[in-house]
């Protein structure tokens, strides 16, 4: 006979703010838990899925399946802090109950992320989401509103936008007025909403989460480069408010003049960032960034002389064409050479 375990999933660990420490096992502790949870979160969707784990335990158990009930929990820190701790527990529990099969049972989309773990170690034979619907009178939508706003302020994940975001506008609103740019605040507004709506809305944040905890030098290495590039579009609409351009070669020359210092050392920071990470783990592949920052700069010196050379009215004079052949020369053997070294290393070991 198949061994089931009925899971129901807390990924963001709402029990753990209750004194409920996962996992919970067995039908004992799970009604003790439930009991628990039914005087601080009975209006909460997480009651309402206990309560439904539990229910569909008790109809297999009567159905004479053999069967176990867990409530397992992930973190409160980060979507990937969550999972790892998910994944931790439920190997406990498989290890405990030693279950052939799954039946979830969840509430809520991030508690969905869950699923694919426990499918990687078990077969999942159902999964259940439990929707509540409530029908409220105005005083209860209000306490449901209250109670939301306090999961705003309280809640990481949802004070980063709601206090994040309000917060980082009325800053920019501050700096702006107290340098007489008013005229800017009503685009830095919108802009900074569409940000924040491009970064939640494509999860860059959980990204950067990652990042960070897989590589703190690369984030800090991003946020120069990202101050830098801000730093060198400040400068050029600076230098086009106080500069009347006439011709073509003109703009071309300002634009490029102003823009290339700042967004070459946003890249060579970058790449600079990358080589120190891979170098302290002591990834083989460090020289391939370090092509990049060298590649980078010769690159830099290039257009340089091209603009020097607009401005003589020399375009694309033998000069830049022979410094342009000479170090794309050097960059690609150097390419071919370390290639070679890379997988005779490779090979070897």
């Amino acid at each position: 006979m198949a061994k089931i375990i009925v899971i129901y999933i807390d990924i963001d660990d709402d029990l753990g703010e209750i004194g409920i420490e996962t996992p919970v096992i067995g039908e004992n502790a799970v009604k003790s838990a439930i009991e628990t949870a039914s005087e601080y979160m009975v209006y909460d969707s997480d009651f309402n899925s206990m309560v439904a784990a539990y229910n569909t335990y008790k109809r297999l158990k009567k159905q004479g399946e053999d069967v176990e009930i867990v409530f397992i929990a992930g973190s409160k820190k980060s979507e990937l802090e969550a999972q790892l701790a998910f994944s931790t527990k439920i190997d406990d529990v498989i290890e405990k109950i030693r279950p052939t099969e799954a039946i979830v049972v969840y509430d809520s989309p991030e508690d969905a992320k869950a699923i694919p773990i426990v499918q990687s170690r078990l077969k999942v034979s159902a999964i259940q989401q439990v929707i509540v619907e409530q029908h409220r009178g105005v005083e209860e939508t209000y306490m449901l509103i209250g109670r939301y706003l306090k999961r705003a302020f309280s809640e990481e994940k949802f004070s980063r936008i709601f206090l994040g975001v309000p917060g980082l506008i009325f800053v920019l609103v501050g700096i702006f007025s107290l340098l007489n740019l008013s005229y800017y605040i009503g685009p830095v507004i919108l802009a900074t909403i569409g940000v924040a709506m491009i970064i939640r809305g494509l999860r860059i944040d959980e990204e950067i989460e990652k990042w960070w905890e897989n590589s703190v030098i690369m984030v800090i290495t991003s946020v120069i480069s990202i101050i830098s590039a801000i730093i060198g579009v400040v400068s050029l609409d600076l230098e086009i408010q106080s500069v009347k351009i006439s011709t073509f070669s003109q703009g071309l020359d300002l634009v490029l003049g102003t823009l290339l210092p700042y967004f070459t050392f946003a890249i060579v920071v970058l790449f600079s960032g990358k080589a120190i990470s891979k170098a302290i783990s002591r990834d083989i592949r460090v020289w391939h960034d370090l092509i990049k920052v060298v590649s980078t700069i010769f690159m830099y010196y290039i257009i340089f002389d091209f603009l020097d050379e607009i401005g003589r009215n020399q375009f694309l004079g033998t000069e830049t064409l022979f410094t342009l052949v000479v170090s794309s020369a050097v960059i690609i053997s150097s390419y071919i050479a370390l290639s070679f070294v890379e997988r005779y290393k490779i090979t070897k070991t």
